[in-house]
């Protein structure tokens, strides 16, 4: 069976992978030089987000064949809106990973495990592959052939401004803010490579580039951040829900396949998911959307709860801090099983609601 490739990123080094445990050896296409974004990042596995799964490094190499080594365990969550701090520690929050072209990312380790051999600087044509192989998996990591084939529907377009930086910082600590005054539904994220070097993240949908740049400076003066700065980074992320998942020959996977985890930007499982999915439909010689269906409502799930919290206030989110840090409800959502998320849009919607609701209580009547 002859199978191509487009892409080396996380989705398609997963779909290889998981072809070469069933015998198949793909030829792999790839625009850049080398696997990874050019720009390093932390990226972290949240237990939250695949429950009941209680350990997601076992569950991925036990069920999907991925065996992955992370930077560090993920112990403390500091959450800081514009009147709230608070901080939460586990045993294990989940993991810290290193995303990129370096020695330890992600990238690099999936590539190390393949035999199948990357053609890199090479932009390849789905089109044209779908005529000379018997499968063509896109994995582009962008829209442009979704859209093309008319199965692309856009959600929203996050821009990630960030740098990465030096200072002194704790390895198993993630520290985010949410805060309006940046901007309406942006978040920003602070994940540590070491002791001394860290990325810092800022995040906000449907912004310009030069919008991006006001916010970043406003975070970064609000918050009083005076990291020395190494290397600054913009990348561009479109979430989007795709419908089918294949047509004829073609099987699209990760971003390029809808398969992008939109709540916290987290969406490296699931991009590793679609990747081994696709590879085991194609082994199997079955139905990739019947394959991966359960994956595809995980990220329509997510893709609502992240439009929600794209439009609350400084107010909503003081009080959604409060509320998850209350101890019967911070057990639930960090030091248990329970799978939250198949309900957390309602939830958010009741905190949105209410906040909206105190407040009207407490306007003065018109005259």
């Amino acid at each position: 069976m002859k199978v191509a490739i487009i892409g080396a990123g996380v989705s398609g080094l997963a779909c290889a992978h998981e072809l070469e445990h069933h015998g198949i050896y793909p030829d792999i296409f790839e625009e850049r030089p080398r696997v990874g974004e050019p720009f390093p990042h932390v990226a972290g596995l949240l237990q939250l987000m695949n429950r009941p799964v209680p350990n997601q490094l076992y569950w991925l190499k036990k069920d999907y064949h991925i065996d992955i080594h992370p930077l560090n365990t993920w112990k403390k969550l500091t959450m800081n809106s514009p009147n709230a701090k608070k901080v939460v520690k586990s045993r294990n929050f989940g993991y810290f990973l290193e995303r990129g072209q370096g020695e330890r990312s992600l990238e690099t380790q999936l590539a190390n495990k393949l035999k199948s051999p990357i053609n890199f600087n090479c932009r390849a044509d789905h089109s044209e592959l779908a005529k000379e192989y018997d499968y063509v998996v896109v994995a582009t990591g962008h829209r442009q052939v979704p859209a093309t084939l008319g199965i692309w529907t856009e959600n929203f377009i996050s821009l990630v401004r960030g740098a990465i930086i030096t200072g002194d910082f704790n390895p198993q600590e993630l520290i985010m803010w949410v805060n309006t005054d940046y901007a309406l539904g942006a978040y920003a994220y602070l994940t540590a490579f070491s002791r001394t070097r860290a990325s810092l993240v800022l995040i906000h949908a449907n912004a310009t580039a030069q919008e991006m740049e006001r916010h970043w400076r406003t975070f970064l003066k609000k918050e009083k951040l005076n990291y020395q700065i190494e290397e600054n980074f913009m990348l561009e992320h479109a979430s989007g829900t795709v419908y089918p998942h294949q047509v004829r020959n073609i099987i699209l996977i990760g971003v390029a396949g809808g398969f992008m985890e939109s709540f916290l930007g987290f969406g490296t499982v699931s991009a590793l998911r679609s990747g081994v999915l696709a590879g085991r439909a194609i082994a199997k010689k079955a139905s990739f959307p019947k394959t991966a269906a359960e994956l595809d409502k995980e990220m329509r799930r997510s893709v609502r709860i992240r439009e929600i919290l794209n439009t609350m206030h400084n107010n909503d989110y003081d009080h959604l801090i409060a509320t998850i840090t209350f101890p019967v409800i911070r057990h639930i959502n960090y030091h248990s099983n329970i799978p939250v998320l198949r309900i957390a849009g309602d939830v958010l919607e009741l905190i949105r609601d209410s906040t909206t609701l105190r407040q009207k209580s407490i306007l003065p009547p018109k005259s």
